[in-house]
């Protein structure tokens, strides 16, 4: 391999920051990555679980507000992504520390598999009733049998894929995403024309909270969490887009306002049929012709969403062990595989996005707090990549201001909002849990950011690009 070659490669698949000309995604291409990567499993089932405790409009409302909002918050970070061109674990490094942020990293590379969980195994769901309607065997169209097969083969494809990197990734959406979005916007005309408008508006959630307050605030918090759980992935594409226009518009575009369309669909849906799980309510709800198109796209939406997750997991874990080859740092994602035996994980969503939403809200409060108002926008790229002596050293590496804010945050998080027990904190129908942790976690970190036995580094707080 020639040393322009292994420099190109070390740009795509290793942790060297992006330099312009070597950036391969215009506004277009962004876009159609992240509404490929953010249409799949997971916007489906939050709008399948908003739909159950809410009627149309508000459900729709919850849907728009839950996701738009956390990726306005974070939208600051894809400016730092793209501007220096670096991944997300080595960006925040300015915030969390070297050793900080590969604590990040780890929670981050443990959650994804959940991720990728959540992707194959709905692919599964829909391999199975795809059997099903061609009276293929009894064994593939079972639950515990059947869908954890074809969960497993997807993943292996969705595996080679991320293997040919984000180039074969860009290609593959090309022809995907536009087909996604067709099929989605037509199952959502045919429920209005098949059904009538009046009905999908009178149709009443089948299992409403007691409150419609309460109601309201839980589908607020899981989709929520759906909108800070980008966080990790802001700098894995936000480094190979032409401008800060493309990353900022095409992240908050892509992640929070087209995937909606697909949740929504899942909220209709889910009130007409009386079932969340969307390869359940396809058929019901599309009849046999777009029932079965629906389940293509199911199958097509998490097999593109699976490759980009394996591509993240991969590219991130480079930035700790840069001698690993791309092949080994993409093999960290095959323990998602032992997920997919049983439909425990996968059934477990929403207390999954409440994990995620209390980690991600408090990280996000922290390193967007830390870019715009402690480093105001001023970075030192050569200290992003100095794990020793640089700015960004902090006490043994770690910033313990920002983990200190973090661990409080989370607190508030579960004094609010239990989502194990799915138990409501006194202020949780008022505030809800997500956003006020962000927030508090912010602003706390500000004021421990002035503290030097927590930094250990006076100079941090006001670095120099």
């Amino acid at each position: 391999m020639s040393g322009e070659q292994h420099v190109e490669r070390e740009v795509y698949f290793g942790i060297l920051p992006v330099l312009r000309g070597e950036r391969q995604f215009g506004l277009l291409d962004f876009i159609l990555i992240q509404v490929g990567f953010g249409i799949a499993a997971w916007s489906f089932l939050v709008g399948g679980y908003t739909g159950f405790v809410l009627p149309a409009l508000p459900a729709t409302a919850a849907i728009l507000f839950g996701n738009a909002l956390p990726l306005l918050l974070l939208c600051p970070l894809a400016i730092l992504f793209v501007r220096y061109g670096v991944e997300t674990f080595i960006g925040a490094r300015s915030s969390l520390g070297p050793v900080g942020s590969n604590i990040f990293l780890v929670i981050f590379a443990i959650l994804n598999l959940g991720w990728i969980t959540m992707a194959c195994f709905m692919l599964g769901e829909s391999a199975i009733r795809v059997v099903g309607a061609f009276g293929g065997p009894e064994s593939l169209q079972s639950r515990e049998i059947g869908a954890p097969i074809f969960a497993i083969l997807a993943f292996a494809v969705a595996w080679w894929i991320a293997h040919g990197g984000p180039l074969a990734i860009k290609f593959f959406i090309r022809v995907g995403v536009p087909a996604m979005f067709l099929i989605i916007c037509g199952l959502i005309l045919y429920i209005f024309i098949a059904q009538g408008v009046d009905k999908v508006l009178a149709a009443q959630p089948s299992q409403a909270y007691d409150s419609m307050r309460r109601s309201l605030a839980s589908a607020i918090e899981w989709n929520v969490g759906l909108g800070f759980s980008w966080l990790p992935y802001f700098g894995q594409w936000n480094r190979l887009a032409h401008s800060e226009k493309s990353g900022v518009w095409g992240t908050y575009l892509g992640w929070g306002v087209v995937l909606n369309v697909a949740a929504i669909l899942g909220a209709l849906t889910a009130l007409l049929v009386g079932s969340y799980e969307p390869t359940e309510w396809m058929v019901q709800a599309g009849g046999p012709l777009f029932g079965l198109f629906g389940l293509v796209l199911l199958i097509l939406a998490n097999l593109t969403s699976a490759s980009v997750l394996v591509y993240s997991q991969g590219i991130s874990i480079k930035t700790v062990f840069p001698r690993w080859s791309w092949t080994l740092a993409c093999l960290t994602a095959v323990p998602a595989a032992l997920l997919m035996l049983t439909p425990t994980v996968y059934d477990s969503y929403v207390t999954f996005l409440g994990y995620v939403s209390f980690i991600m809200a408090s990280f996000g409060g922290v390193m967007v707090a830390d870019l715009m108002f402690v480093k105001k926008w001023r970075i030192s790229i050569r200290d992003l990549y100095d794990n020793s002596g640089g700015i960004y050293r902090y006490v043994n590496g770690v910033n313990w201001a920002a983990y200190v804010a973090v661990v409080i945050g989370g607190i508030f998080y579960f004094w609010t909002y239990d989502p194990v027990a799915d138990r409501a904190g006194p202020l949780f129908e008022y505030i809800t849990a997500g956003i006020p942790t962000f927030f508090i976690s912010g602003i706390l970190y500000m004021a421990l950011a002035r503290v030097p036995a927590l930094t250990g580094n006076t100079e941090a707080v006001g670095a120099t690009s």
